[in-house]
């Protein structure tokens, strides 16, 4: 047996709908040996009833805690065998792709490994085991966690068909519509709320058909306008509604061309659209795209095959999803006396395929980041016996600030996949993923001197001098 879960998950006094209150422990069971290669693996996982509020998703799904799991049981199982961390990772980390996983769920083309490699050199281990040895010595405790994961992003049908809902949600649908002055108009079902969707799908689609991003409008959120979709959750936007634009840009794109073809009295195939003029390849002879789409409208009766639909285009793309996968590495110190915990160091090396737009990805990790970080030190909802909410306002709840947030560091790998249209992957929910197992091995590491290892989170400066008192009792 290579792995045993006994999962318990508090869903609350009600069941939300359509997920269910089964989202939590079904992902558990589903997703826990994560990016591991766990051939033998028996899982019991169950949804408790309380009188506490209904569990719905919440950024990472189940992830952030079971990757905690995995995350301290390798570096548990490193000490217990005399293995270093690292090669504890090398050896058990899925390498040869696709994967299929004990759970019956394929791993797409990764670089598991690779960001782990990638992440220690950044940080250079080695080093830091010197500095936290003189440290030591000086009665300051400085700990080094690691944190290797994947991540599911992008689930259409096929995956969300395996829970057996009442409702199957899946696919995503765009409509383009290009009008007589060359402006377009996206319509999308996904819904965007801040994290520069838009902006990424207008790039998207520009670069398919070979115009500029600020002739591109994003409908979405309108139900009289926009297509039926499914929304944005599991980190799915960019996969599944940036798959779909991809391709209705490119249907668009060979309706230009065969205009243009018609126009510069060449065949279509020898068009191409760059900067928003459409060319003979290999010749200087071109014309504006406005112009095509005005021909398009004002002379339809010179364009027959384009005559039914105009300069418009609909597709809906369905796949399976993609892994996107990371290695997030924090350097800690804790200060003995108090308890309390500073993070001096956060670096982060992501692999979520082909970056649209890597300042928005960077933004999704950093925001990320900071509410795994919080999830690991800070927040916790506490309830009375009777189901009261006893930390119902910020002066109860702590959230941190940008005085307790690191500055955090960040390095790509662009591992492509075929899995994705766009060779793109989901990178929403990693950053809150992977950064509390992180910091929970650095503190783990930090501690280790004192025979303390951390197995709860948050962990607060409370709790860490009572898990000091404790240990210095039992030295006594």
């Amino acid at each position: 047996m290579a792995l045993d879960a006994d999962v318990l998950c508090n869903v609350g006094a009600y069941s939300s709908f359509p997920v269910t209150c089964g989202v939590e422990p079904l992902m558990a069971l589903a997703d826990l040996p994560g990016p591991y290669r766990v051939p033998e693996y028996r899982a019991r996982a169950r949804g408790i009833a309380s009188n506490t509020c209904p569990m719905a998703p919440y950024r990472g799904v189940s992830r952030p805690v079971i990757t905690a799991a995995m995350e301290r049981l390798m570096d548990c199982a490193a000490a217990r065998l005399g293995l270093d961390t690292l090669e504890i990772r090398r050896r058990n980390l899925i390498a040869e792709f696709p994967y299929n996983s004990v759970t019956g769920v394929v791993h797409d083309l990764g670089s598991y490994r690779d960001a782990m490699e990638a992440a220690a050199e950044v940080v250079d281990i080695a080093q830091f085991r010197a500095r936290q040895q003189t440290a030591r010595a000086e009665g300051r405790w400085f700990g080094v966690g690691m944190s290797v994961f994947a991540e599911r992003t992008g689930p259409g049908t096929p995956a969300f068909a395996a829970r057996r809902m009442v409702i199957t949600p899946g696919f995503e649908r765009v409509e383009l519509v290009m009008d007589p002055s060359g402006f377009l108009e996206a319509r999308i079902g996904s819904s965007p709320h801040g994290q520069g969707l838009k902006t990424s799908l207008a790039q998207l689609i520009a670069d398919e058909i070979g115009i500029t991003p600020d002739e591109i409008r994003v409908v979405a959120g309108d139900t009289d306008r926009s297509p039926y979709g499914w929304g944005t959750f599991a980190s799915r936007s960019l996969v599944i509604a940036g798959g779909a634009c991809k391709l209705a840009a490119a249907t668009l794109r060979e309706r230009l061309r065969m205009v243009a073809g018609q126009e510069l009295e060449a065949d279509a195939s020898d068009i191409e659209i760059s900067a928003g003029r459409a060319f003979v390849r290999g010749t200087d002879l071109g014309v504006e795209v406005q112009q095509l789409a005005r021909a398009a409208y004002h002379q339809s009766h010179r364009f027959p095959a384009i005559a039914e639909t105009g300069l418009s285009a609909v597709a809906t793309y369905d796949p399976y999803g993609t892994f996107s996968n990371a290695c997030h590495v924090a350097s800690v110190e804790v200060d003995v006396a108090t308890g309390q915990v500073a993070i001096e160091r956060f670096v982060v090396v992501e692999d979520a395929g082909r970056l649209i737009n890597p300042m928005i990805v960077e933004g999704q990790i950093h925001g990320g980041v900071a509410q795994g970080i919080a999830n690991a030190l800070y927040e916790k909802v506490i309830y009375d016996d009777r189901g009261n909410v006893l930390t119902g306002s910020l002066s109860d709840y702590p959230v941190p600030t940008t005085a307790e947030i690191p500055s955090i560091e960040i390095h790509h790998l662009e591992t492509l996949t075929e899995a994705s249209v766009t060779g793109a992957k989901g990178v929403g929910e990693g950053g809150t993923i992977g950064a509390p197992a992180a910091v929970l091995n650095a503190i783990s590491d930090a501690l280790a001197p004192f025979g303390i290892g951390i197995f709860e989170m948050p962990i607060t400066p409370q709790r860490i001098s009572q898990l000091l008192r404790e240990a210095e009792l039992k030295a006594q």
